[in-house]
């Protein structure tokens, strides 16, 4: 077992070596695999290494199609996207995913490329605008290098036109806008407060880590979507207190049939520790999301713990995610993240243990003189309670 003081010792190395960093600034890199290459061991291995670097990658996972991705690395302002490809497609797909790139109107990032790729066919992908190629054997260390490496030029758009162009409901400077907003260099007040009268439901899905936040949503964003609601997500996942480093995977969850719809935007974002869950300057995200026009704005917390509450602050109703068999009678007691609860989902309610959790948040919550709060049961595997799950939240 490790001793208390080598653990000390760890933490105080890792504290030391990124204090003077400015974690505000990290690049993004989305990483991907388009066709239908379904090996997945090499872009998962050089994902953990990335994020181990510092920096904050977003995994896009498996078999997505080139229009996908672009729409992605829009949505995410992604400093790199970095494809994977093992079949051999690469002289087909990849000029496919340049072209979607620009065709979206994205000058902003930069694509490399890993996997199996041929000495031959690296000058004809690095002339169609490919600006790296890693092949197996390639260091994190080389790749991480690579990454740093400034851009030939940086164009900055004033931020009021992008205020301006999100909106005139402009994709490309929305996601600009975001970026700057999570950097603390955009203020509430240059947004336009009223949204023309609209009202737009601001809800946010919290709970323990694997309760199935994301799985969920993928649901409630294809069941929406369908009737023509637009909806943003904004999908939040911890960031490293050593390195400064972040793995964003809740986009793979929820893409599905939603990625590159342009009826929905998942913005993944990285959330400090001490932060109880919430990514910083979130409540000027959501003002910008609805200044976009946006039906919907959907939060995902960090898994939290039974004292992280602050979601409860930002948004017009929380949703709790509990699932069967995480406690006993007594957690329904406790003060906190259940105080914050306008609803309570019992996820993964097809496994045994839910009607005995059902029965306990009835008899302890719903007490006579009190207010009722909803209990749903919702399973996201076989798709039961999803109609009454999306009547919740759009009502």
């Amino acid at each position: 077992m490790m001793s208390s003081s080598v653990t000390h010792s760890a933490w105080q190395t890792h504290s030391g070596a990124s204090a003077g960093s400015d974690r505000s600034s990290a690049q993004r890199i989305m990483l991907a695999k388009v066709g239908l290459d379904g090996h997945d061991r090499g872009i998962k291995v050089v994902a953990r290494g990335l994020r181990d670097a510092g920096f904050h990658v977003i995994y896009g996972g498996i078999w997505q199609s080139p229009e996908a991705v672009a729409q992605a690395a829009l949505d995410e302002d992604a400093d790199w996207l970095g494809l994977s490809l093992l079949s051999g497609a690469h002289m087909t797909l990849v000029p496919r995913v340049l072209d979607a790139i620009h065709d979206s109107g994205n000058q902003r990032t930069r694509v490399m490329l890993g996997g199996i790729i041929p000495e031959d066919d690296i000058g004809s992908l690095e002339k169609m605008g490919i600006h790296g190629v890693f092949g197996p054997g390639s260091s994190i260390e080389t790749i991480a290098k690579f990454l740093r490496s400034p851009p030939a030029e940086t164009i900055t758009d004033p931020v009021e036109s992008l205020v301006a162009g999100a909106a005139s409901s402009d994709r490309k400077s929305l996601s600009k806008l975001l970026t700057l907003v999570s950097k603390g260099l955009v203020d509430s007040d240059m947004f336009n407060a009223t949204n023309n009268g609209k009202r737009i439901p601001t809800v946010a899905l919290t709970g323990s880590g694997g309760v199935g936040k994301s799985s969920l949503i993928a649901e409630v964003l294809q069941s929406l979507s369908q009737q023509g609601v637009k909806i943003a997500v904004l999908a939040c996942d911890p960031q490293s207190p050593f390195t400064g480093g972040a793995l964003l995977g809740d986009r793979v969850r929820m893409g599905g049939s939603n990625a590159g719809d342009s009826q929905t935007l998942i913005r993944s974002l990285a959330v400090p520790s001490g932060h109880q869950g919430v990514a910083e300057h979130l409540e000027t995200m959501i003002v910008a999301l609805k200044s976009f026009g946006f039906d919907l704005i959907m939060i995902e917390s960090v898994g939290v713990g039974q004292g992280d509450v602050a979601i409860g602050q930002f948004v017009d109703r929380v949703i709790v995610l509990l699932q069967p068999e995480s406690g006993d009678s007594v957690q329904w007691e406790k003060a906190g993240l259940l105080e914050i609860a306008d609803a309570i989902v019992i996820q993964k309610c097809d496994l045994p243990g839910a009607d005995m959790l059902e029965s306990e948040l009835q008899q302890h919550l719903n007490l006579p003189g009190h207010s009722q709060i909803p209990i749903l049961r919702v399973s996201a595997a076989n798709k039961s309670g999803i109609d009454e799950l999306c009547q919740l939240i759009m009502n």
